[in-house]
Parts: C-alpha cells; sequence; structure tokens
C-alpha cells in the first residue's frame, strides 16, 4: 500500500472526532477545511467536521501531500478568499514547518494536534507577510480524559 492511501490508524480514529469535539466546546468552527488528498488525512477531517452540524466544507487539496511551507500558504492564499477561520490538514515534516514559519515557534505536531494561528491580514497577503501569532495549541495525550 502507498503512503498516500495508508489508512488512519487506531489513535487517528480515536483523536480525530475528540479533537473535533474539543474544537467544538470552544466554539471554533472552521468556514472550511483544506485537506490533503491522503486517506488518513482525508478521514481526519471528515472525522473532525462530522462534529458539527453542518459540518464545514472540506476541499481535498493534492498539492498538500507531503508539502512545504510555501506551498500551504499559496493554496490559503488562493482557496481561502472569503472565508474567515480555516483548518488545514496536512502532514509532517510541513506542518511543523509552517507553525514554525508563521509562529517562529518550535512545537511537536503529532497525529491530530491543533495549532490555532491568528493572523491580522487577509489570507492573500500571507504570501508577502506570513506572520501570525500562535494562540492555542492542543494534543490528544494532553486533554482531559474524555470521562472527567
Amino acid at each position: 500500500m502507498s503512503d498516500h492511501d495508508r489508512p488512519l490508524n487506531g489513535r487517528g480514529k480515536r483523536d480525530g472526532p475528540r479533537m473535533g469535539q474539543w474544537l467544538v466546546e470552544r466554539s471554533l468552527r472552521p468556514d472550511l477545511i483544506l485537506s490533503s488528498t491522503a486517506e488518513r488525512a482525508r478521514s481526519t477531517a471528515e472525522l473532525v467536521a462530522a462534529n458539527w452540524d453542518p459540518a464545514p466544507d472540506i476541499q481535498l487539496c493534492k498539492c498538500l501531500y507531503h508539502s512545504t511551507p510555501d506551498t500551504m500558504l499559496e493554496t490559503i492564499a488562493t482557496e481561502c478568499r472569503d472565508q474567515e477561520c480555516i483548518m488545514l490538514v496536512a502532514h509532517n515534516p510541513g506542518i511543523e514547518d509552517f507553525l514554525q514559519e508563521t509562529t517562529a515557534q518550535v512545537e511537536s505536531c503529532p497525529t491530530a494536534v491543533i495549532a490555532v494561528i491568528d493572523f491580522d491580514r487577509s489570507w492573500t497577503d500571507l504570501l508577502v507577510e506570513r506572520r501570525g501569532s500562535l494562540a492555542a495549541l492542543w494534543r490528544p495525550k494532553e486533554l482531559p480524559d474524555q470521562d472527567s
């Protein structure tokens, strides 16, 4: 099986819905989800999106598979003109590099991590000035137990 077609593992199947619920509890709903076409990214996007009714639209972008921060920024700038809040579902090391380049923060981004980056400019302006601020970062293993 190719890496692109590899399915989510048990941890991803457990943590995707959990992280989506975490966002719902914080009233954070993306207007659009941009996702890599890889099976595990697409599945994660669907599991997270299923927490809202109606679910946010998911746009699959082949260019996000093993992409660089530049490609991620270009995709956001061209695909997200009218959205205020977007979610990007992609892969490492690109996601960690994206976080570092846009916030100057070095963070580990395991499966299903959520990083909230605030940008004070339009998406298209990210091609010129890519700096934002890391507003929050949540890793599934650091969240309270679901039964708590």
